[in-house]
Parts: structure tokens; C-alpha cells; sequence
């Protein structure tokens, strides 16, 4: 007599939660991409999304890095107060 083995049902589930997205590149960028994966040891979408985050936290740094920047040039273009005082004290 054989006994016949119980099977949980097998749930599909998708490989990850991740959505989907269909990207069209440029003539030769396909290569760059899949080099560049080659050398990161890691799959052209790991690389895609690798290259994407990094390019993303940058942009944010530099629009932070701009925002610095326009500050500092506003508060040099505003006179000091002892320097203004001065000025006045010449022109007078």
C-alpha cells in the first residue's frame, strides 16, 4: 500500500511587489547599460535602478546645494551694518 503525499497548495505570488515599467533607450545605450551591469556584477535592472536612486539623491543635493548658495550670494549682497555705517560716515 503507498501512501499518497498531501501538497499544500501552491499560491502564486509574483517574484516582488515591484511595479512594472516598459522603458524605450536610445540606439547604444542598451550596451553602456548591460557593461556597466557587467562590471557591477549585478542585472541590467539592478543596475538601471542602482544608476536611477543615485541620480535621484544628487539632483536633491544640488537643488539643496543651490538653495546654499542663493542664500549666501543674498546675504553678501545685503550691506552689514557696521560696513553700511561706515559707507554713510564716508559719504558724509
Amino acid at each position: 500500500m503507498t501512501t499518497a503525499t498531501k501538497r499544500k497548495p501552491s499560491v502564486r505570488k509574483s517574484a516582488t511587489e515591484d511595479e512594472k515599467f516598459v522603458v524605450r533607450f536610445p540606439k547604444g545605450l542598451r550596451p553602456q547599460i548591460a557593461e556597466a551591469a557587467k562590471q557591477a556584477h549585478r542585472s541590467m535592472n539592478a543596475e538601471i535602478i542602482s544608476h536611477m536612486g543615485r541620480t535621484l539623491e544628487l539632483e536633491d543635493e544640488v537643488f539643496r546645494l543651490q538653495r546654499v548658495i542663493d542664500q549666501l550670494l543674498a546675504a553678501n549682497d545685503e550691506p552689514s551694518r557696521p560696513a553700511a555705517r561706515a559707507a554713510q560716515e564716508i559719504h558724509a
